[in-house]
């Protein structure tokens, strides 16, 4: 980025021409067609009052025409972890002025298949993959299953989308499905191709002029009430991206067809690096599949660059107050650990009064961070800074409701107790989810998305004679005014007649988890019993994520990942036992951070025969029992313990939960649960 700022900094105001129109959409990378003009093709990494940053370019969007999956729309729709392509001017002050930003999503329907080990999932036959640098806006990976999402992303070789932002969406959905990537398996007697694993269906519409195999294309429509395709009511050709010779481009992507540093393509675009400035890693990193930001000057219709950024994911997560901020020195200090930030640094305001336009100069001492960063040689470098109410319990602090349902309208859209719940992604037990319905008794498990509890776990209860409306809710206290006032789960609870354990009356505040029981009147819970759970506060130390190979393995007491020390001596193991620890073996840690070593409380191995996952959704390809295909993973179930079913009703498009362990690609079923 220091060459494109030393240019916007000099470069001229200068005319823009427009391209495109009709039934083509532009696509890809930047394409100056004189000094002063710009075109960016990348991804979203911060919003203002006013302005986007892209690629670490920071604009002005007040009087830009915005357009989301081609309709007009505000600059304030525009979100962090969108693909957005933006045409604009530098002016001679340095300044950006965007004229134009145009966002479309990569695929749009519903989540029909769920692959935990390679935190993959399907939308309408598309494998889209996620990582650490994946924004979920909406709910978490562990929600997925069955909600309707928009996902934006970057094609990977193969077809296969990286998620770079996915939005859940619970509850009805009237928008019309989407998938866009390159075309396949054209019939123009049947009228249909292929969209990645996608069948589209092409019949009630006008083929685009010069429809073909291997033409990118945008389709909206409906699922075919049997499921099989995707129904088009418009199919629009994606223009391939243009510039003229000497034109200043910069792209960001996946590698694709790489040949070697003076001949790979990325985002479409083919590129010649063989003299560029190599950033962010080694050059024999640059491979298929790698994320790389490219700038340089088309030549013969070539990006000759001047220099590759490597785009790493980011490895490490800490979650914490913030110590010290110096946002002219672009530095802050969360729970102790120093972090720096850049023109590419993401940051969302997740707290329950956002600040538009969050940013560095927005943070303050005290301030409640979870911060996903990278390690360099001068130190921790934050890739996404999000923050949080100081009161709120650590990330991923699960909510428990049990109740009574009531308000059934479908397995997405409930009420239990006084909790409205969105169950599609959840697992069952004691029962199928055809069980749901009002006056049943159940506990519900999940994370909070706005006033609706997206279900991880559903439990039938047996019902014991309680009231209709007793319930029980678990979860971190907030908006607390007295004994007689305060929220849990969104719900007002009044605790003035409760009964109290492992503490008082006096012990209630802002981010206390407890566990709340009692009845609702008057959309009240009135509770009986109020029981605490775990410290008064937040934890003050870091709470850190960290995923990589281990390397200095002394003993289970001290080794390092990502060059941060680790003591897994209280840790629980997944997916292996603390005797699996080895120099080379990778490992997921989460743990408090203390006197310099992440003092583990769960060690997931990651790498060895055998390690536990799990998929659901849909069969979509079946041979025998041995060998059938749910969320793109092979799956052979010949010794599984079956539940709701047995082998014989196995086939394509039933449903089932999968759990076994990994054996190379294949997953050897222990467990599968006919939905």
């Amino acid at each position: 980025m220091n060459a494109l700022r030393t240019w916007l900094a000099c470069a001229a105001a200068a005319l823009l021409v427009g391209c495109g129109g009709g039934t083509m959409l532009a696509s890809g990378g930047i394409v100056g067609t004189g000094d002063g003009a710009l075109f960016l093709n990348g991804v979203l990494s911060a919003t203002g009052s006013g302005s986007i940053t892209v690629n670490g370019v920071a604009m002005d969007v007040r009087q830009a025409a915005v357009s989301i999956d081609g309709s007009a729309a505000s600059a304030d729709a525009l979100r962090v972890g969108m693909v957005v392509s933006v045409e604009a001017t530098a002016q001679t002050s340095g300044a950006v002025v965007a004229h134009r930003v145009e966002f479309r999503a990569e695929v749009r329907g519903v989540v029909d298949g769920v692959d935990s080990a390679a935190r993959a999932f399907t939308v309408l036959g598309q494998r889209v993959d996620t990582d650490a640098a994946t924004v979920f806006d909406g709910g978490t990976f562990d929600t997925l299953r069955n909600q309707w999402v928009e996902v934006s992303g970057l094609r990977a070789p193969g077809g296969v989308l990286r998620a770079t932002r996915v939005e859940i969406r619970p509850g009805p959905e009237t928008r019309s499905a989407q998938v866009s990537g390159s075309v396949s398996a054209l019939d123009a007697v049947a009228r249909t191709f292929r969209v990645g694993a996608a069948l589209v269906d092409y019949a009630s519409v006008a083929a685009p002029a010069g429809l073909r195999d291997g033409s990118e294309v945008l389709v909206t429509g409906a699922l075919a009430p049997s499921g099989d395709r995707l129904v088009a009511s418009a199919v629009v050709l994606i223009a391939a991206a243009a510039g003229s010779e000497g034109a200043r481009v910069e792209v960001e992507g996946l590698v694709a067809n790489f040949v070697s540093l003076a001949r790979f393509e990325v985002s479409g675009r083919v590129v010649d690096a063989s003299t560029a400035t190599i950033e962010g890693g080694l050059p024999g990193a640059i491979v298929d599949g790698a994320r790389v930001e490219v700038e340089g000057r088309l030549r013969n219709g070539v990006l000759v660059a001047t220099r590759v950024e490597i785009k790493e994911v980011p490895t490490i997560a800490i979650e914490g107050a913030v110590e010290a901020v110096d946002a002219a020195a672009l530095r802050l200090v969360v729970a102790g650990q120093p972090l720096a930030v850049t023109a590419g640094t993401q940051y969302a305001d997740a707290s329950s009064a956002p600040v538009a336009g969050f940013g560095l100069a927005s943070i303050a001492v005290g301030d409640r961070l979870v911060v996903r960063a990278q390690r360099h040689a001068t130190g921790l470098v934050a890739t996404r800074v999000e923050r949080r109410d100081r009161s709120a319990p650590p990330a991923g602090t699960p909510i428990r409701v049990e109740g009574v349902v009531s308000a059934f309208v479908s397995t997405a859209n409930f009420v239990v107790g006084a909790q409205k719940v969105n169950a599609g992604s959840a697992h069952f037990e004691n029962g199928p989810a055809t069980e749901l319905r009002d006056g049943r008794r159940v506990e519900a498990e999940g994370v909070l998305s706005g006033d609706v509890l997206l279900a991880t776990r559903i439990a039938f209860v047996a019902d014991t004679g309680t009231p209709p409306v007793a319930v029980e809710i678990e979860g971190a206290i907030s908006g607390f005014v007295s004994v007689a006032r305060f929220r849990l789960a969104g719900q007002v609870v009044d605790a003035s007649a409760a009964r109290f354990a492992n503490g008082t009356a006096a012990d209630l505040a802002d981010g206390r988890l407890v566990t709340v029981r009692g009845v609702v009147t008057g959309g009240i819970v009135q509770a009986s019993s109020v029981e605490f759970h775990g410290s008064s506060q937040p934890p003050a130390t870091a709470i850190v994520e960290l995923e990589g190979p281990i390397t200095g393995f002394v003993s289970v007491a001290d080794f390092t990942v990502e060059g941060q020390r680790v003591d897994a001596t209280a840790a629980r193991f997944t997916g292996g036992t603390a005797a699996s620890l080895a120099n080379g073996r990778r490992v997921h840690v989460k743990g408090p951070l203390s006197g310099g070593f992440v003092r583990a409380t769960s060690v997931q191995v990651e790498d060895g025969a055998g390690v536990e996952a799990h998929v659901e959704g849909r069969i979509t390809a079946f041979v025998s029992v041995a060998n059938f295909t749910v969320a793109g993973r092979v799956v052979d179930a010949s010794v599984a313990r079956f539940e709701n079913g047995t082998a014989a009703d196995l086939r394509v498009g039933r449903e089932v939960h999968v759990e076994g362990r990994l054996v190379g690609a294949v997953l050897r079923a222990s467990r599968v649960a006919v939905q």
